[in-house]
């Protein structure tokens, strides 16, 4: 049940997580069969040759210690290195006799030399004379002359040979009052003449120093590593192992050798060997189940290996799983840019096999109706431009009576400069009305216009027009649908002044907020109620001419530019409660980027 639900999950998977995941399982199952097979040979060999190295592992570790013991080795015999030393410890002094000054001054010298070039951590160093004072040196107070030394018992071990004494741990009590656990190292000092005791020379070493070297050196974890001197003092003692306790307490380790001590589970192979250097012996137990951890780290290469083939054969069937399914990703995603209009896309055909086929295929589709898509667009182009056409043509021409009409009486009164002015004007817009060459003009032309029309209404209405233009600098070469200012400065006047509601101001302003234009006429006529605003919004944005006079100005106008430049775009109407009207005309800013040449 299980199988088939998850066979069915992988069902719905895409192509490529499907040859995927087949193709993990099949090398994850190969890898297993050969790891266990490989694990249990090399297990069978391990438990066959465990244990012989024990010994090696102990020997290296003492050989390590026995190099920092080399040190101290050598620094206990600088005494012979100091001519002046050796005359002072050689030289006879009666009772009572006082050292010299300058014997003082070589004694102290040497040895706070002595502790100071040493390459290993000392806490004091004492320099015992049978024939004067001795003098010692400690690390944390200065060094004095003593007369007599507190334990003597490990010069009686120095003394048997001439090679230098390591003295297990013991407490060391400062000058200053502190105590330090530290081991020593004691060199007997001898006449080169006779070869007579002439004192010794004590190296007092912090253990701790010791046995963090022993402790990186060893890096055990739990098994037991036991260091004991020739006394069977304990040096240094890490882990657990209550066997190798009790056997030591019944023969003791000296020398080398390996023996197993326990039974079962608990069975330890204990390893010692007793250092030439320091004659201490190194103990160390290692659980049987410790020594075979080499199949355990087999086992985990093992695995460890399986893992990297396995993630090795993830990648490469990863890469080749993309590598063929990477057509038919590329052809999805053409596919959606198809479904969002984008047609200049092209699939490369790489291969003859079938999603190279298919891919030619979707090449030849999309071609195809990429030209369809133009000749629709084109049409619809042909079509708005048709509709332009139309909405342009059906102007209001009866501004174009009342100015004849107004020259004519003007004409017949007197004869005077304003019928030369609105001949003029009358002139330039007839000129710039009829011209039907360029759909679109420069918003300082369209400004012209409706100048020289304000200026012959003006003249007709006297003082009860007046009007201001206020554009932006960088504007005036923006471009703008023809007589999309003229319509709505028109119907300013008609409602204000035609139907004789008094004084008119018409204010035209400019000016580009953030990525669009707004050109705004405003007046201080009737404006209009909540309800004609209204209905007037509804005919501009349905295009409907409204049935009463008045308003087709405005829905010509709007209509105009969104068919130019799209829904967002075109006339914005708003009407004060207290009168006056504001209409604002909305263009793209790619208006103002695509500027006419001057001459247009």
């Amino acid at each position: 049940m299980k199988m088939r639900m998850w066979m069915r999950r992988l069902m719905t998977k895409r192509l490529a997580a499907k040859l995927i995941a087949v193709n993990v399982l099949l090398i994850a199952l190969a890898l297993t069969i050969a790891s266990i097979m490989g694990y249990k040979d090399f297990s069978q060999s391990m438990q066959r040759n465990v244990g012989k190295y024990q010994a090696d592992v102990v020997q290296g570790l003492t050989a390590n210690i026995d190099v920092y013991m080399n040190e101290l080795n050598l620094l206990s015999a600088t005494p012979y290195q100091s001519p002046e030393i050796m005359a002072y410890l050689e030289k006879r002094r009666e009772g009572g006799q006082v050292l010299s000054y300058e014997e003082k001054q070589k004694v102290s010298g040497f040895m706070r030399k002595t502790m100071a070039n040493g390459r290993v951590d000392v806490a004091g160093i004492t320099l015992y004379s049978y024939r004067g004072p001795s003098y010692r040196e400690m690390e944390d107070s200065p060094g004095r002359f003593i007369t007599d030394y507190d334990d003597k018992d490990m010069f009686l071990h120095a003394a048997q040979s001439g090679k230098a004494y390591f003295r297990g741990p013991h407490i060391l009590h400062s000058y200053s009052g502190a105590t330090y656990e530290v081991f020593s190292v004691v060199r007997r000092i001898s006449s080169l003449e006779n070869g007579e005791i002439l004192g010794y020379f004590v190296i007092d070493v912090p253990l701790a120093s010791l046995t963090q070297r022993i402790a990186s050196l060893s890096q055990q974890g739990g098994n037991l590593l036991w260091i004991v001197d020739q006394t069977g003092q304990d040096v240094y003692y890490s882990g657990s192992s209550a066997s190798a306790r009790n056997e030591r307490e019944a023969s003791g380790y000296r020398g080398e050798g390996t023996l197993t001590i326990g039974k079962g589970a608990d069975a330890d192979l204990l390893t010692y060997y007793t250092s030439p250097v320091t004659d201490w012996t190194v103990i160390q137990a290692v659980p049987l189940s410790v020594l075979l951890k080499d199949t355990m780290v087999m086992k985990n290469k093992t695995i460890g290996l399986g893992l990297f083939c396995l993630m090795l054969g993830a990648v490469v069937s990863v890469w080749i799983s993309l590598r063929i399914t990477r057509p038919l990703r590329l052809l999805s995603s053409s596919m959606k840019k198809v479904e969002r209009g984008e047609f200049d896309v092209a699939i490369p055909v790489e291969s003859g096999d079938e999603v190279g086929h298919l891919s030619r295929t979707f090449n030849v589709m999309v071609s195809r109706l990429e030209t369809l898509t133009y000749r629709l667009y084109e049409t619809e182009i042909r079509e708005k431009n048709a509709e332009i056409a139309a909405l342009q043509s059906q102007i209001n021409p009866h501004f174009l009576y009342n100015t004849l009409g107004s020259i004519s009486l003007y004409a017949e009164l007197q004869d005077n400069r304003e019928v030369v002015q609105m001949t003029n004007h009358l002139s330039a817009l007839l000129r710039y009305s009829m011209n039907g060459g360029n759909s679109e003009v420069r918003l300082q032309q369209e400004l012209e216009h409706i100048q020289g029309y304000l200026e012959i209404q003006q003249i007709r209405f006297e003082d009860r027009l007046a009007y201001r233009l206020n554009v932006e600098p960088e504007l005036p070469d923006t471009r703008i649908v023809r007589l999309t200012l003229q319509p709505i400065v028109e119907n300013s006047i008609i409602h204000g002044l035609e139907k004789g509601r008094g004084d008119v101001h018409i204010e035209v302003n400019g000016r580009k907020l953030g990525t669009s234009i707004c050109i705004e006429i405003t007046d201080n006529g009737p404006g209009m109620t909540g309800e004609q605003l209204q209905q007037q919004m509804s005919s501009m944005e349905e295009g409907i001419i409204p049935g009463s006079p008045g308003g087709h100005g405005l829905v010509n106008v709007h209509r105009r530019l969104v068919l130019r430049y799209g829904a967002g775009y075109g006339l914005q109407l708003e009407s004060s409660s207290g009168g006056g009207m504001k209409v604002k005309v909305n263009l793209p800013s790619g208006a103002a980027e695509n500027k006419l040449p001057r001459g247009e």
